[in-house]
């Protein structure tokens, strides 16, 4: 029985550990498409502009690594590890970062369009002007986060978590909200649209009915004369 366990062991290591080629690969080159660099110890590595689509970052450790303007498009990054890791710019199109920590990572300008991000923690990262388009972000942290002229569009936000997050200028398109946790988030001048508020309190905020296009209103309380719009 022992010999039996060892050995699923051996095969379960054998299935997320990286490949020393592709390893080398990538660090020679700075180029590796569909690359296995599961588990990897990528702390502190410079890869600006690494090609790197289609490859298995699965449980690997980045953190402080410089991935600026790096196309990570269609990556696996679940379970990984990015600890104030640079992504400025990076391409994320399509990656999965189910259960990823990318606490205090810099994701100014990165695309992460069509991204899974359950369970992930971008906590405290500095997220401006990040593209979340058709992205699911259920059960995603991102608190006290900088989402400044973020743009989020059609993306799932079930009991995502932005407490304290800085969303001034933001572009909400064709999401729902009631289930997301704003608590102390800042959302002054952002644009909701086609979107799904009811019940929220928004009386506290710097907005106005020109915020809100196409956006259910059922029971919200608000900032301006009405103070709280019944159903619109």
């Amino acid at each position: 029985m022992k010999k039996i366990i060892l050995l699923i062991y051996t095969l379960v290591s054998l299935n997320y550990a990286y490949d020393d080629d592709d390893l080398s690969k990538l660090l020679a080159s700075n180029f590796c498409e569909n690359c296995d660099l599961s588990n990897a110890n990528l702390k502190k590595y410079n890869l600006q502009k690494a090609k790197l689509s289609g490859s298995n970052f699965h449980g690997a450790n980045f953190s402080g690594a410089d991935f600026t303007e790096a196309d990570l498009s269609y990556t696996n990054l679940s379970k990984s590890i990015g600890y104030i890791t640079i992504l400025k710019n990076v391409n994320l199109e399509g990656a999965d970062l189910t259960n990823a920590r990318l606490n205090g990572a810099d994701l100014r300008n990165a695309n992460l369009t069509d991204a899974t991000l359950i369970n992930s923690n971008l906590s405290k990262t500095s997220s401006s002007e990040i593209i979340l388009d058709g992205s699911n972000l259920k059960n995603a942290k991102f608190k006290g986060a900088d989402l400044t002229k973020s743009k989020i569009y059609g993306s799932n936000l079930l009991n995502s978590d932005f407490s304290g997050a800085n969303m001034t200028g933001a572009i909400l398109d064709s999401v729902d909200l009631r289930h997301s946790n704003l608590m102390s988030t800042k959302l002054d001048n952002v644009n909701f649209l086609n979107s799904e508020v009811s019940g929220m309190n928004l009386a506290k905020f710097s907005l106005d009915k020109s915020n809100f296009i196409n956006t259910k209103m059922c029971n919200t309380l608000v900032p301006w004369k009405e103070k709280k719009v019944l159903c619109d």
